[in-house]
């Protein structure tokens, strides 16, 4: 005879499925990300399906959603506005990193030594305080 299946988990076996602490299991309830389906004896019970919509949560967490944004994307009309912004959002993040980058590799390989002794050090300093971005301020530098 086989055992029945259950039909739901307490928040420490959904913890225990998911990788995601109880603590943080309470709080997604708080903001209404990820709901219990029912109390028992003041208890939190999920549904099984709460195993695949946490996974979901900390996926689009890792890839740098936040919780306001994973709120809207749960409730579901502008998904791919969500998507195409968050697109965008990283494309400028990886724009700013290529930047950034650049400007490190120079410092270590200035001509100067040291990169506070180097010209092109102070001119992109200089420009990011009278308001250019990184992007100008390094581009007038070289």
């Amino acid at each position: 005879m086989s055992e029945p299946t259950q039909a739901s988990l307490s928040i420490g076996e959904l913890a225990d499925r998911t990788g995601v602490p109880a603590t943080t299991l309470r709080y997604y309830d708080e903001l209404g990300l990820v709901r219990p389906s029912a109390r028992a004896a003041g208890r939190r019970r999920y549904a099984t399906s709460a195993v695949r919509h946490v996974g979901m949560i900390v996926f689009l967490r890792e890839i740098g959603f936040s919780l306001a944004e994973i709120e809207r994307f749960i409730a579901g009309p502008s998904r791919r506005e969500l998507i195409e912004g968050k697109l965008a959002e990283l494309a400028e993040q990886q724009h700013r990193i290529e930047v950034a980058r650049a400007a490190l590799e120079h410092g270590r390989q200035c001509p100067a030594g040291e990169p506070v002794r180097c010209p092109r050090f102070w001119s992109i300093v200089e420009a990011r305080q009278r308001g250019l971005s990184l992007e100008e301020s390094h581009e007038r530098a070289h």
